[in-house]
C-alpha cells in the first residue's frame, strides 16, 4: 500500500511565480505575462503561470492577480455599479425628461462596449493593480492532505490556496497539480488495478 501524498508533495513553489508591487499598474502585470509567454513560445519549454502574486512594501504577499482578475480589470468601474431594474425604468417612462436623462447615463456607462478591444485595454490597463487584485489568505499547511486541499478549494471558493510553513508562504496548490496527481494514480489508460 502506498503512502498518501501531502500538500508539500504537489505544491508549486512560490518562487515559480512572478510577483509585482502593490503600487504597480494592471499593465505591469500584463507585460510580465506577455514576456513569459513569448519566452515559452520561442523556446518551447517551461510552463506559463497566469497568476502573479502582489507584494506589499515589506515583501509580504497580500494579493494575486489571475487571468480572471486581469480580464475583469478591463471592465470600467462605472459599469460595475448596480443596474437599474426594468421596473424602475417603467415607472420613469411616464416622465419623459427623467427617462431621457437615465438613458443617456446608461449609454455613457456602456459606451466601452462599442469601443475596440485595443482602446479598452489602453484605457483600463493604467489602473492600479490593487483595484483589480484578489485578496489572498494562506489556507493550507505543507502537511495537510490532498483531500483537505480539495475541500478548502471548494468550500472557500479559492482556486489557488496558498501553503505556509512557519508562517511563511512556500507554495500554491492548483487544480492542475491535483489533476496531475489524480491521473498518475489512475494508471495507464484508466485500467485501474489498485492493490488491496
Amino acid at each position: 500500500m502506498t503512502v498518501d501524498k501531502r500538500v508539500k508533495d504537489i505544491l508549486i513553489p512560490i518562487e515559480k511565480y512572478e510577483t509585482v508591487s502593490i503600487e504597480s499598474r494592471l499593465c505591469d502585470a500584463l507585460a510580465i505575462l506577455k514576456r513569459n509567454y513569448e519566452k515559452i513560445k520561442q523556446s518551447g519549454q517551461g510552463e506559463l503561470h497566469t497568476t502573479i502574486f502582489i507584494k506589499d512594501s515589506s515583501g509580504k504577499i497580500v494579493g494575486k492577480i489571475s487571468m480572471y482578475d486581469l480580464i475583469r480589470g478591463l471592465v470600467p468601474e462605472a459599469v460595475k455599479g448596480p443596474e437599474m431594474s426594468r421596473a424602475y425604468y417603467s415607472v420613469l417612462s411616464s416622465r419623459i425628461l427623467e427617462v431621457t436623462k437615465e438613458v443617456s447615463e446608461v449609454q455613457a456607462r456602456f459606451k466601452w462596449l462599442h469601443s475596440s478591444f485595443m482602446e479598452l485595454i489602453k484605457q483600463e490597463a493604467q489602473k492600479p493593480i490593487k483595484e483589480t487584485m484578489s485578496q489572498v489568505h494562506p489556507l493550507l499547511t505543507e502537511d495537510d492532505t490532498i483531500n483537505h486541499a480539495i475541500y478548502i478549494m471548494f468550500k472557500e471558493n479559492v482556486r489557488q490556496p496558498l501553503v505556509v510553513r512557519d508562517g511563511e508562504v512556500v507554495g500554491v496548490v492548483t487544480l492542475k497539480a491535483i489533476f496531475d496527481e489524480m491521473i498518475e494514480l489512475l494508471g495507464p489508460e484508466c485500467g485501474v488495478n489498485w492493490e488491496r
